[in-house]
């Protein structure tokens, strides 16, 4: 098969191509077309030579519907709920987000609230019915609703979880008139607890699916006109999965975050083949920065992340992002102190070095300047960085404002910009009772390689693994992405009370759909794993963690085990554990995974590209943090290293989608899995460590 693997990100889309029956891999970086996703995805394409015709699979992340959210660029929406809960996207969970500033604004309501429109029914907690629905005003609303332009519809009624009669009900009025893709109830979208998480949801689902749906129709024709047949597109998940497009029409908020996801996807597998389980990723691109924890290969999770503001609850990889990438603004605040981003000069007009326009310093501006970058060279084939124009920005809005020259002016900005991803890898490691002694660094993105040793030396991780792509990460996370199904039913029931027969039946029931999605995704019941997890907490906190179930039969004694490892995973994350507090289950969740079985075997079969301007001088001299001071580098190219190579810091080691700084004090070594570990050499013995050694092949020094 030949597959491929796009990340349509916000300064250049990203592809990873694999013929699997040799095992060559390929990668190209392309400028995004922000005007037109589907032209950009076709040109990225085209990038790799491969004809049309010989595609089995395109896997693509993209962050289109966290784009619609962003710009309120879905449909007009409408919301139907039950009588007295109107506001609840208003008052939302109460709280203030920052507690001392008296001028906080929340976000406006995706649905206005004269389109919010009530009607009488009533399931109380149990799931018994209390009032009936009353069908004629569900009738009026949908004619409130076509009168006002409404386009999507969310139904959410109290406690619809415990019992959906009503909404299924309200559903089945409002088809009379309306198309089934418009209309969106909360039994299905997310059958949990927390009335506000569940609107939130239910609401951002049908105001983006639509435009999502026209997106990849659009790009489902494109590629049919190019000779490829549409149904080898699928969509990458925020669980590291991968979705059909008819499954993601139904379910946009599953791929809101499936390009950040698919980098930890890559993480993940790379590290597992050089025997790396721990894992902390960074993954800094142009616009932001992604950090995320994996532990013995299991990627951390939430149920819960938050968009603009509207909060949105789907099992998706955790990961924390904040505005660190390489086209991060410099800029003097009121104080006098220089500030990195969040803002981003994006891909247009980009960082001043670009030559397209902009004039403000960033963060690649800042690593041309000290040498970390080669002037004249060409990033993602497309983009020649310009010195001068660099210089000229940091000038004028950074060093002259200090006084300082541009150089110092530069070191400052990636000093400052260091902090922030060191706080950011700390936040979910350290924070997260996490020994980060124990952990590897995957670093990925453009520029991800080029900062993490420093990041590293200072929280003390032992090893900074670069994929071989590591600017085409993500891509290659949607590459190898599996099929993925996640449903979730809200229990809430303290251990000693929980129905362990009806659990068993909820359960059931849950894994039958997950089972049947699979199988609607190709997946036959060989291919499919399946796993329970429990959202559990003690008995009158508001926030729970995710427990794994051994094995699908549930059983008193199964609930007494996950109550145990309870305990024990809140002693390793707040130091301690209340043994006498009774355990509450939160919420049943069924993870359904399809596996394809050629990915364990790929291997690759490396394909040397030139990097821009040709050959290098084989020194440079580079300003490097721990010195304060410019030393002499060694520059070398990265397909010039082969298993068992090894560079000694100082050095900068090019390559077609980034650069990986080797700091003072050291070591990269190439593992066959054409990796890299970058070791500070103080940790060295006579080998590599003993968990590299569990490579394909013992890795020895050169």
């Amino acid at each position: 098969m030949t597959l491929i693997g796009l990340d349509v990100g916000g300064t250049f889309t990203d592809v990873v191509a694999l013929d699997e029956s040799t095992g060559a891999t390929a990668w190209y970086k392309v400028s995004t077309n922000a005007t037109s996703p589907s032209a950009g995805v076709i040109d990225a394409i085209r990038a790799t030579g491969i004809g049309h015709g010989e595609l089995d699979a395109i896997r693509l992340g993209t962050t289109l519907g966290v784009n619609a959210i962003l710009t309120r660029s879905g449909v007009r929406t409408g919301l139907i709920t039950t009588a007295g809960f109107r506001d609840v996207l208003e008052i939302r969970r109460t709280h203030r987000e920052r507690l001392f500033d008296l001028n906080e604004q929340v976000p406006t309501p995706i649905v206005p609230r004269q389109l919010r429109l009530e009607v009488d029914e009533r399931i109380d907690a149990h799931g018994r019915v209390v009032r009936e629905l009353d069908e004629e005003q569900i009738r009026s609303a949908s004619q409130t609703f076509r009168a006002a332009g409404v386009e999507a519809i969310a139904i959410v009624f109290l406690f619809s979880f415990e019992n959906s009669v009503h909404e299924q009900r309200a559903r089945e009025i409002l088809l009379e008139d309306w198309d089934p893709s418009a209309v969106f109830i909360s039994s299905e979208v997310l059958p949990a607890y927390r009335e506000y998480e569940r609107t939130s949801t239910t609401v951002v689902a049908a105001h983006i699916a639509a435009t999502v749906e026209a997106y990849l129709r659009e790009l489902g024709s494109v590629l049919a006109e190019q000779g490829t047949d549409p149904r080898r597109l699928s969509i990458m998940t925020n669980g590291g999965g991968s979705l059909s497009v008819d499954a993601v029409a139904k379910l946009p908020i599953a791929t809101l975050l499936s390009g950040p996801v698919g980098g930890v996807e890559a993480a993940r597998w790379l590290a597992e083949q050089c025997g790396y389980r721990d894992v902390l990723t960074l993954d800094m691109g142009g616009t932001s920065c992604d950090v995320s924890g994996i532990v013995g290969g299991v990627p951390d999770e939430r149920l819960d992340m938050v968009v603009d503001g509207h909060t949105i609850s789907y099992p998706t990889y955790d990961i924390e992002t904040i505005g660190a990438g390489g086209g991060s603004i410099a800029w003097i605040d009121a104080g006098g102190s220089v500030r990195v981003g969040p803002e981003s000069a994006g891909s247009a007009p980009g960082p001043a070095c670009y030559g397209r326009g902009g004039t403000r310093p960033t963060v690649t501006d800042a690593n041309l300047i000290l040498g970390r970058y080669e002037t004249g060279s060409l990033l993602g084939d497309s983009v020649q960085l310009n010195l001068e124009l660099a210089r000229t920005a940091v000038s004028e809005h950074i060093a002259e404002q200090l006084g300082v020259d541009v150089e110092t002016a530069a070191a400052a900005i990636l000093r400052i910009v260091n902090v922030n991803m060191t706080n950011a890898v700390r936040m979910i490691s350290v924070e997260r009772g996490r020994d980060v002694r124990d952990f590897t660094l995957v670093a990925f993105g453009g520029a991800g390689p080029t900062h993490a040793a420093e990041i590293a030396r200072e929280l003390s991780i032992p090893r900074v693994l670069v994929p071989p792509f590591p600017g085409c990460a993500s891509a290659f996370g949607a590459l190898i992405s599996n099929g993925r199904r996640d449903f979730v039913q809200s229990i809430g029931r303290t251990m000693d009370s929980v129905d362990v027969a009806r659990l068993r039946s909820v359960a059931g029931d849950l894994t039958e759909r997950a089972t049947e999605a699979l199988e609607t995704e190709g997946f036959s019941s060989q291919a499919q794993t399946i796993e329970i997890w429990l959202d559990v907490r003690y008995a009158g906190q508001t926030h729970d963690l995710s427990i794994a179930h051994d094995g699908l039969e549930i059983t008193e004694a199964s609930l007494s085990d996950a109550a145990g490892s309870l305990h024990e995973l809140h002693r390793g994350l707040y130091g301690h554990a209340f043994d006498d507090v009774p355990v509450e289950l939160v919420n049943l969740r069924i993870k359904g995974f399809g596996m394809r079985d050629t990915h364990s075997q790929m291997w690759w079969s490396w394909q040397p590209v030139a990097h821009g301007s040709g050959k290098r001088s084989d020194t440079r001299q580079v300003f490097f943090e721990v010195t304060g001071r410019f030393v002499e580098a060694s520059v070398l190219m990265r397909e010039e290293l082969s298993a068992g190579d090894r560079a000694n810091g100082p050095a900068v080691i090019h390559q077609r989608d980034s650069t990986v700084l080797v700091p003072p004090g050291f070591v990269a070594d190439a593992l066959p899995s054409g990796s890299l570990v970058l070791r500070h050499s103080d940790e060295l013995g006579e080998t590599l460590d003993a968990d590299v050694a569990n490579d394909q092949s013992k890795v020895l020094a050169s």
